[in-house]
């Protein structure tokens, strides 16, 4: 059989080699192949394998992925192992040496099925998925983002399985464990950082409220720690003078920083700010996790904000919402009967900013009746189906004017 050609842009290997300003000659000789082959690769009658992708790619200093011509957020499962340069033969023995016990059994086709969106019965499990896919990330040199979204494309219907956990935040649980394990110091500046994280809460609520939008959490939640010039062109930044304030401000500020963000409290990173007459000088940005929040809290004894719901359970809205439609059976919601973003929060996709759905409703084609004709319908997923029965009780408390006994009824018969 003809090998199936896989993904490949020739446009952009003659552009990037025209570029670096080699022949077809040159460049073979480069890669160790023939001029020919160059040139059947350059009109699109052959792709290269993999170790021959990743080799262009270095003598073009270019990237495998700019090569095949395949769009950032689109890659597949086989196009990851391409780009790092790997047949399936190579990624079976660097599997098994990752995954521990049953999973460790790693064969070429498991790998071929996974990569033709065939579920592999041992890596269906969330225990399975925790310990895969950040072994695939290993040994295709990159991020576990991008190999839990290349497998969400693969699964969609694992969206719910993918997600990444998320901590506990009630104050009994990891974070008070987390509170226990820091010194006088680290808690000073976690508090710090925390007092001005829940400032820019609040008044990112009132820009809201008042009809104004304050921007993404993920941007004003970036608050400003240290700016590197002399404090007498910059000043002190808002937790540098609670900190002054305490006692706690030294030279040993970043060391300590960095402690809290070994510990997943907080993430630090750097920009750069205009300092007039100094110029552009870097600027030390800290964000408090969720973790973070939950053991400052758990510490200091206090409870979230009303409204917060602890750890991955949903809010009143789209508790509500899921009940709707867990009320309706197998006959499904009608699609126009959902409005708002709940479709986003919990269907089987991606929500706004790129984060995976919860995946507890999908919307499904169905015949009406009598007429043959297909209208689509909001039905509960397995996941959604399991969340209702692990978490109706939770929910009770939590929603008490909610009611879901028909809900859990329905479920209970499917």
């Amino acid at each position: 059989m003809p090998r199936r050609i896989e993904p490949f842009a020739p446009g952009s290997l003659t552009l990037l080699r025209k570029h670096a300003g080699l022949t077809q000659t040159q460049l073979a000789a480069a890669v160790g192949v023939s001029v020919r082959q160059i040139a059947s690769y350059e009109q699109g009658s052959h792709a290269p394998s993999p170790r021959r992708l990743h080799l262009l790619a270095q003598v073009l200093n270019a990237s495998a992925q700019e090569l095949a011509g395949v769009p950032a957020g689109e890659e597949t499962l086989a196009d990851l192992r391409r780009f790092a340069g790997l047949d399936r033969v190579d990624v079976v023995p660097l599997l098994a040496a990752e995954l521990p016990g049953e999973l460790g059994r790693v064969t070429e086709w498991k790998l071929q099925s996974l990569e033709s969106g065939r579920l592999v019965t041992a890596w269906v499990s969330p225990e399975a998925l925790q310990e895969v896919i950040p072994a695939l990330a290993k040994i295709y040199r990159t991020s576990v983002r991008t190999v839990r979204r290349s497998w969400f494309r693969s699964f969609p219907e694992q969206g719910h399985l993918l997600r990444a956990p998320q901590a506990p935040v009630r104050g009994q649980g990891a974070g008070a464990d987390a509170w226990k394990g820091l010194t006088r110091r680290q808690r000073a500046y976690l508090v710090a950082c925390f007092r001005e994280d829940q400032f820019a809460e609040t008044r990112a609520r009132e820009s809201r409220a008042a009809g104004r939008d304050p921007g993404r959490a993920a941007q004003w939640r970036r608050l400003p720690f240290t700016v590197k010039a002399d404090p007498a062109f910059t000043g002190y930044t808002r937790i540098q003078e609670r900190l002054r304030s305490e006692g706690w401000h030294d030279a040993g500020a970043g060391s300590t920083l960095h402690a809290l963000e070994r510990r997943g409290l907080v993430r630090v990173c750097q920009d750069e700010v205009e300092v007039f007459p100094l110029g552009f000088v870097p600027r030390v940005l800290v964000e408090m996790t969720r973790r973070g929040r939950a053991c400052v809290r758990a510490g200091l004894g206090e409870r979230p904000p009303r409204g917060r719901v602890p750890g991955d359970l949903l809010s009143e809205w789209l508790w509500g919402t899921l009940v709707r439609v867990a009320e309706m059976g197998r006959d499904g919601l009608s699609e126009d009967a959902l409005w708002g973003r709940a479709k986003f929060y919990l269907g089987t996709g991606y929500r706004p900013g790129g984060v995976l759905s919860r995946g507890y409703i999908d919307c499904l084609a169905q015949e009406a009746g009598g007429e043959r004709e297909l209208v689509l319908r909001w039905v509960l997923t397995a996941a959604g189906r399991e969340h209702i029965r692990r978490c109706v009780s939770v929910y009770a408390e939590l929603y008490p004017q909610v009611p879901a006994d028909a809900a859990l009824e329905r479920v209970s018969g499917d």
